[in-house]
């Protein structure tokens, strides 16, 4: 499912169908219930941990994020055997629900200021030792670099290549569920990333210095 948004792409380019996610399901599936979340690192609030109440913080409006898009999903299922166009579709109606239910969303509504500079303190170290080595690790291999009109709710380009964040400032960042990852843009901006609807769920600008 975390790739979901490459390999629509590459099945639009060649014939098959290969790899299904979120999106594909089985045709009758009802609405349901959403599905209760489980991010990999779950943090609740506490005093002997300072950054614990912003971590926990993010975790909750991220979750509520993705309850949103997972009940989105189950009300409008895909067939397993839908077609490379169907799921482009799907994919593309998923980015319009959520654009109508998030009309007001803004940056720094789930990239709050406060986890914003926890981010960026948590990744600076990271960067100051190995400088080189994460520059260029924020391109793709033929030196193309993702350049993205950052905007709450736009559509990730298929222009643009999805820059993965480098593995020495994954490591440090709070993990999360398969519904959503980071990307970066102009090597430094840090992106919340939707997988199935291809948007941009939030930001922080100069997040990798």
């Amino acid at each position: 499912m975390a790739e979901l948004t490459r390999t629509v792409l590459a099945l639009t380019l060649t014939a098959g169908l290969g790899g299904c996610g979120m999106l594909t399901r089985d045709k009758g599936q009802g609405p349901t219930v959403p599905d209760p979340i489980t991010p990999v690192q779950k943090v609740t609030a506490s005093p002997d941990n300072p950054d614990s109440a912003i971590l926990a913080d993010f975790n909750r409006r991220l979750d509520h994020h993705v309850k949103t898009q997972r009940a989105l999903l189950k009300h409008s299922p895909i067939d397993e055997d839908a077609t490379p166009a169907e799921i482009k579709a799907r994919q593309e109606t998923l980015a319009a629900q959520l654009r109508v239910i998030r009309k007001n969303a803004k940056q720094g509504d789930i990239f709050t200021p406060q986890v914003a500079a926890l981010f960026k303190r948590l990744m600076n170290p990271e960067v100051k030792a190995a400088p080189r080595e994460t520059k260029q690790a924020l391109q793709e291999e033929d030196g193309e670099v993702a350049q993205i009109w950052l905007k709450v709710n736009a559509t990730w380009p298929a222009s643009e290549p999805l820059t993965t964040v480098p593995a020495n400032l994954l490591g440090v960042l709070p993990q999360l569920p398969p519904d959503v990852d980071y990307r970066v843009s102009n090597k430094r901006h840090l992106i919340l990333h939707d997988v199935d609807a291809n948007i941009i769920v939030d930001f922080i600008y100069n997040a990798v210095r």
